[in-house]
């Protein structure tokens, strides 16, 4: 059920709150309505929507993209537990609850994760660390490849996506996995290995599939251009000489 959570003054000139765009923060105060007592919540773009907006003319879709904005300015964590992800609000610990119910399976922060005793963006107005996204792979965000939990990295022309953040960042934003062909991912590849921006695996997945997904969106909106219309005569045509023989 729905529970009154608190939002300090700090949270609006919070650097990274600022960076997201105003529906994006409606969405995060609202999930906290929701959350169970340790601040998680499944993974469910359909149910939020339904939760958050439900008189509002906002798809699930939508509501997909702006929890990646969330998730990609640190505010939000995505975890695994029995191949169901689940999503946990960053910085939860600020929230003071006597009697917490917990509801959904832990969320198990990764070493590669800024600790719940740093500055976190519900109440303090400092950015991130750093604050990587956070699919644990299985059980309750343990069982991580060292692959998934090594700290950021410049991206190199020998990257492959991990299979099973690929998999889960793929399921969330609609995607089936087979869109991401050696071709889609080398463009990608290519265009940030020159850049030298260093990020971890879940972040560079999770920019991979936002790539993939823009992509096939500017796709399906090219209109095939049509034959071009003449309206003077036709040379190729031989009407002419149908005519000429029959006037013969």
């Amino acid at each position: 059920m729905a529970r009154i959570r608190t939002v300090k003054p700090e949270f609006w000139t919070s650097e990274q709150v600022m960076e997201c765009s105003a529906l994006a923060r409606l969405l995060f105060i609202g999930i906290w309505n929701f959350c169970d007592d340790a601040g998680n919540h499944p993974l469910s773009p359909k149910t939020l929507k339904a939760l958050v907006f439900p008189g509002d003319d906002i798809t699930a879709t939508q509501v997909a993209d702006l929890l990646a904005e969330l998730e990609s300015n640190a505010l939000l964590s995505v975890y695994c537990h029995a191949s169901k992800l689940y999503l946990h609000v960053n910085g939860w610990h600020h929230q003071k609850i006597d009697k917490p119910t917990i509801k959904y399976p832990t969320f198990v922060r990764s070493e590669a994760e800024p600790s719940p005793s740093d500055p976190q963006p519900i109440v303090e107005g400092s950015s991130s660390d750093g604050g990587v996204l956070t699919p644990g792979v299985d059980g309750e965000g343990k069982g991580e490849s060292t692959h998934t939990t090594r700290g950021p990295f410049a991206m190199t022309l020998e990257w492959a996506p991990d299979a099973d953040l690929l998999h889960a960042y793929s399921t969330r934003s609609g995607l089936p996995v087979s869109v991401f062909t050696p071709d889609a991912i080398s463009g990608f590849v290519l265009h940030h290995e020159a850049k030298g921006l260093a990020q971890t695996e879940k972040q560079w997945v999770a920019a991979l599939v936002g790539w993939v997904k823009r992509d096939n969106a500017k796709a399906a909106r090219v209109v095939p251009l049509r034959a071009r219309q003449v309206n003077g005569p036709d040379f190729d045509s031989r009407e002419w000489a149908d005519n000429l023989d029959g006037a013969l």
